[in-house]
């Protein structure tokens, strides 16, 4: 059940919690900081994979550029793996299911880190990095030490 639980919980702070924040502005006379959540980045291209258009190019295409796109490649294989994670409770497909959650792990912590990185370059630097980025790398990793348990046979 983990493994289907932990790619769920890591695609929902993807999406709703915010994973950078810019510059206060003032709006009505309260004082908000900017912040983006991962729906930002990919809410269009879920919403054409959800009506059926399973595209990442034209107008289904992440905003953001490459930091859209491994947003994007993190919710994905989650999604993909919390599938296969249903199927892996029958037990002979166990493992197998275990090695796609593994590889979920790893692609969740390798965007993460690369959404990382390619922040330092703006003027909030590190310190824009928001605390959904965090739990969602967490939960990656989380993800890839579940999936690396199920491969032991637990």
């Amino acid at each position: 059940m983990v493994r289907i639980f932990l790619p769920l919980a890591v695609i929902a702070t993807l999406l709703f919690a915010p994973i950078f924040g810019g510059e206060a502005s003032e709006v009505g006379g309260i004082v908000k900081e900017n912040t983006v959540t991962g729906m930002d980045y990919v809410g269009g291209t879920v919403k054409c994979w959800t009506s059926g258009n399973y595209s990442i190019a034209g107008d289904c295409a992440p905003q953001g550029g490459s930091k859209g796109l491994a947003i994007f490649a993190a919710v994905f294989v989650s999604a993909a793996a919390a599938a296969i994670g249903l199927v892996g409770l029958i037990p002979v497909v166990g493992r197998l299911t275990s090695a796609v959650t593994m590889l979920a792990g790893i692609v969740v912590v390798a965007g993460i880190g690369f959404y990382i990185l390619t922040n330092l370059n703006s003027d909030q630097g590190l310190g824009g990095v928001q605390w959904g980025t965090y739990l969602a790398g967490g939960g990656g990793l989380l993800t890839l030490i579940s999936g690396l348990s199920g491969m032991r046979g637990k």
